[in-house]
């Protein structure tokens, strides 16, 4: 029997969840807050650039199955990602070993970890020794540069969980997520999804099996049921983002309790790929400056070097300006290379800046485990009466946690739940 189903967000999670109840015959309607579908996958070509740049979701982690299905069905391409990874220290640069002297030891504790606690808390039981400050040094950068994760809250058996897969592959998508996020959006279109942009939603009057969505230019929009795939940073903001009647306080509060990162990008196209002559077949560098991590665009040749910060650092760089974050970028880069900053300065063509942290729609880039997350994860996953359904990357339960594909997954699983 037809469904009518409001779903709140047009990135992944929403785009997949329309796309694959239109097809089984619901009425769907989409708002989005944004003047564009996408959500954390926003695909541009700035001034200066000779190649797409993606200011938000970038790689392909692994070979994640709903993304390579996708892709493969829409007949966009995708490549491996290459080069050496690269990691400077104090001005000399090594071929970076996987793990540092420790890591193995490190490994073995966590396997023997049965009640959670914090990766502060377990490098205090284990590892408070001298002998040990670069592998806690290390094990902090990775949590915090990778995961976004603050140390001082991650679960600890959430990261050791992650941290026991093997190295997979990871892929670009040839045109960037922007070509996904178009055929997603021109699936639901041909399946007669309605999509309304630059449509904020201000509340949501509900009861068991009727919805009644208003937007902040006043409209309002019935259904049967709701697909909520909000971002977390929205939801953790002090005001609330949506004003339920009756109240759901106790799926809010879980909302509150996950961990969220703030993601600062820079994108720099220069006239010459100088880092060639240091490096040839480079493709990540880890260093200690402010932002520690770059990647190249192998093996596209493109002269294309992408930095990022991540987690509480880039949180502490929140509400600084994008010239002010470009020059902490070319510093950055003076700092790891030894060059004069103002041969980076002339070698510049174009610069592109995102703080997700300071985006309205988002307020962050994607989740992490607290020690709270699993239990409010259980929560949010079941629907509030049949009416109320949560989805988004921050309640996927998987291999690959704060993914386009955990967003994808999860997007499916709701909306198969709805049936």
């Amino acid at each position: 029997m037809a469904t009518t189903i409001l779903i709140i967000g047009a990135g992944a999670a929403g785009l997949m969840a329309a796309r694959e109840l239109s097809a089984r015959g619901h009425a769907v309607t989409v708002l989005e807050a944004r003047h564009r579908a996408g959500g954390r996958m926003h695909t541009i070509q700035p001034d200066g650039f000779t190649v797409p740049v993606e200011t938000g979701a970038e790689f392909i982690h692994g070979k994640l199955p709903v993304t390579l299905a996708l892709l493969d069905a829409a007949g966009i391409g995708y490549t491996p990602v290459q080069g050496r990874m690269i990691e400077v220290r104090k001005g000399r640069w090594h071929r970076q070993q996987h793990f540092v002297e420790g890591w193995s030891t490190l490994m073995e504790h966590l396997q023997t970890v049965t009640e959670d606690m914090t990766v502060r808390a377990f490098l205090n039981k284990h590892f408070s020794e001298d002998r040990y400050e670069e592998l806690r040094r290390s094990v902090q950068r990775f949590a915090e540069g990778y995961d976004g994760a603050d140390i001082d809250r991650a679960s600890v058996m959430a990261l050791r969980d992650e941290w026991a897969k093997e190295e997979e592959e990871q892929y670009h998508i040839t045109g960037g997520y922007e070509k996904l996020v178009d055929y997603l959006y021109t699936q639901c279109v041909r399946q007669r999804c309605l999509l309304y942009f630059n449509s904020p939603v201000h509340s949501i009057r509900w009861q068991a099996g009727t919805v009644e969505v208003a937007t902040t230019d006043g409209r309002t929009f019935a259904a049967n049921k709701v697909i909520l795939t909000v971002p977390l940073g929205v939801w953790q903001q002090p005001e609330p983002a949506i004003q339920f009647t009756p109240a759901i306080s106790a799926q809010l509060d879980a909302l509150r309790q996950m961990g969220y990162s703030a993601v600062i990008k820079a994108s720099l196209e220069f006239k010459t790929p100088f880092w060639l002559e240091y490096e040839r077949e480079l493709g990540f560098l880890f260093s200690e400056e402010i932002f520690p991590t770059w990647w190249t665009q192998l093996p596209h040749p493109a002269p294309v070097l992408t930095g990022w910060i991540n987690g509480p650092q880039a949180a502490s760089f929140t509400q600084v300006l994008p010239d002010k974050m470009l020059q902490y970028a070319l510093y950055s880069l003076a700092g790891i290379f030894g060059l004069p900053l103002v041969f980076l300065e002339q070698q510049l063509v174009g610069s592109q800046i995102t703080d997700w942290g300071t985006d309205t729609w988002s307020r962050g880039a994607y989740s992490w485990d607290t020690l709270a997350s699993r239990a409010a994860r259980r929560l949010l996953r079941e629907p509030v009466q049949d009416t109320l359904y949560f989805a988004g990357e921050a309640l996927y339960e998987g291999a690959h946690p704060g993914t386009v594909e955990a967003a994808l997954t999860n997007g499916l699983e709701v909306a198969r739940k709805i049936g």
